[in-house]
């Protein structure tokens, strides 16, 4: 088994690349207008990576992204009294997986799964990410105060999420804002990922 360090990078780098690459490739090939989403909210997640080659790219890396992510949640949760939480990321893997497999086919799945399927995933990997950020031991602490901002990060989460919350249950043709929420949260939820990683390649041994 690969050690922890590389474990946390492989889900950080190919979840980052899965969401800028079809970007890239969609903007500078004429497919969507070229413009900052994270500013201006001009188009979700789904839209640019659903366009032509784009999302090839996307449902590659982010496949292989969430099945890592499944199996890094058992590394990350080892007492018994989080499995609860453990099982809440696999779950959210496993939608994340569901959603990206279903992303740029037609019907009501689909769009049940673009709207509701990726917001399960948000729910349950803010949730486990959460748990875990608010149990780490002192050491732990002490260094993602100093050097990582984790714990920063875990509130600014939890601040954009519950402004997200009417957007994607309440609301209907809202436009920008979600999207602009959802390249921030989705950022969040990765950049996490990377925060662990900086903690373990100086601090752990965990193999």
């Amino acid at each position: 088994m690969i050690n922890i360090r590389l474990h946390l990078f492989i889900v950080f780098i190919l979840a980052f690349l899965a969401i800028h690459i079809p970007l890239i490739i969609s903007t500078t090939n004429g497919f969507l207008e070229a413009c900052n989403p994270y500013l201006n909210g001009c188009f979700s997640i789904s839209r640019s990576s659903r366009q032509p080659i784009s999302i090839y790219v996307f449902k590659t890396l982010m496949i292989i992204s969430a099945v890592a992510l499944y199996f890094l949640w058992p590394r990350l949760f080892k007492q018994n009294y989080k499995r609860f939480f453990l099982y809440m990321g696999q779950i959210g893997s496993i939608f994340l997986v569901i959603y990206t497999i279903a992303l740029g086919n037609k019907g009501d799945f689909y769009e049940l799964m673009r709207k509701y399927g990726i917001f399960i995933f948000y729910i349950f990997t803010l949730f486990s990410q959460w748990a875990y950020c608010f149990s780490i031991n002192t050491v732990k602490k002490e260094f993602f105060f100093k050097k990582g901002g984790l714990l920063f990060l875990c509130y600014f989460q939890s601040i954009l999420f519950t402004c997200s919350i009417p957007f994607y249950i309440f609301l209907k043709n809202d436009g920008y804002i979600e999207n602009i929420l959802e390249w921030w949260i989705t950022l969040s939820i990765i950049i996490w990922f990377f925060l662990n990683f900086l903690y373990y390649s100086e601090n752990d041994t965990q193999k």
